[in-house]
Formats: C-alpha cells, sequence, structure tokens
C-alpha cells in the first residue's frame, strides 16, 4: 500500500509539472496567432484542466476528516467522475451557499444555547437566592399546621371529655334485658 502511495505521488507531482509547462506552451501559442488583447486588464492565459490522480475513497475521506476543504475536494471528485468545468464550477457554488448554510445555523445554535445557558444560571441564581426565604416560609407554615393541629386536638379533647362517661356494662345490662323480655 505504501509503495502505491508514493507512486502515485511521484505520478501527480510529474504531471503537475508537465501541466504548467504545457500550459505557458498554449498560452504563448494562443497570443502568437490571435494577437494579445491589450485591451483587457489581465493577459489571456490558457490553462490546461488536470487534477491529480486519486481514488475517491481518500478524497472522500480527507474531506469527511476536515484534512481537505469543500474547494478542493469536489473538483477533484466530480473530475474523477469526468464532470465538466461548468458542472464543477456550479456544483462549487451549491456547495459553498450550503457550507455558508450551515454555518449560519450553526452560530444561530450556539448564541440560543449560550442564552439558554444564561437563562438557566439565572433560574439557578434566583433559586438559591430565594432558598433562605423558601426555608422560612416553610418553617412557618408548618409551625402553623402543628399549632393548628394541637388545638384541633385539644378541641377534641375537650368535647369527649364533657360528655357523661358511658357505662358500658350498664348499658350492655340494659340492652340485655330488654332482648329476654321480647316486644
Amino acid at each position: 500500500m505504501c509503495v502505491c502511495v508514493h507512486r502515485l505521488s511521484l505520478l501527480n507531482s510529474t504531471i503537475s509539472q508537465l501541466a504548467k509547462s504545457v500550459n505557458m506552451v498554449l498560452t504563448m501559442a494562443y497570443r502568437d496567432v490571435y494577437g494579445d488583447e491589450s485591451s483587457t486588464d489581465t493577459p489571456t492565459e490558457l490553462s490546461l484542466l488536470t487534477s491529480p490522480l486519486a481514488a475517491s475513497e481518500e478524497v472522500v475521506a480527507l474531506f469527511n476528516a476536515g484534512l481537505t476543504p469543500i474547494e478542493v475536494a469536489l473538483p477533484a471528485a466530480m473530475h474523477a467522475i469526468g464532470a465538466s468545468k461548468d458542472e464543477i464550477d456550479a456544483a462549487l457554488e451549491k456547495a459553498k451557499e450550503a457550507e455558508e448554510k450551515k454555518c449560519e445555523c450553526e452560530d444561530e445554535d450556539r448564541a440560543l444555547d449560550l442564552e439558554e445557558r444564561k437563562l438557566s444560571m439565572k433560574e439557578r441564581k434566583a433559586t438559591f437566592d430565594s432558598e433562605p426565604e423558601r426555608t422560612k416560609v416553610e418553617t412557618s407554615q408548618a409551625k402553623a399546621n402543628v399549632s393548628q393541629t394541637e388545638a384541633n386536638t385539644q378541641k377534641t379533647l375537650a368535647e369527649v371529655g364533657s360528655r357523661e362517661p358511658r357505662d358500658k356494662d350498664k348499658e350492655d345490662k340494659e340492652d340485655k334485658d330488654k332482648g329476654d323480655k321480647g316486644p
């Protein structure tokens, strides 16, 4: 595998050097045949569209790992499948727009997360600050509940104490006597 990568790297560098030389020769030939247009700011220059040979899997892996930007990976991958320059440019423009939208969404998400964290911290601080007061209120309520229960107990005991004590044996005997006599 290592030998193949080195050979591929050597081939790619050789092709790149040859492409530069061919571009220079084609540009000079074009200028000789058609003349140099001096009315434009930039002189005419021809370029031979070549890209290094690379396995599609390698390009995808480099892009997914974040080692290659979309501006490099997309043209290499599309050139490998035989796309034209116009198709590559259009796809690259769409990819850049999608990347910008993605970045905007991520920025918005980060801003919302930051705002949420700030609100959460304010809520925690408010809860922490109000804890002593809440404890006082709960303690006061608990004392009031205990006092109310004690008062109710005292009232119930007073009501029970004010009634005449029942003589259970006497009442049972009277009920038995009534039962023996019949109706």
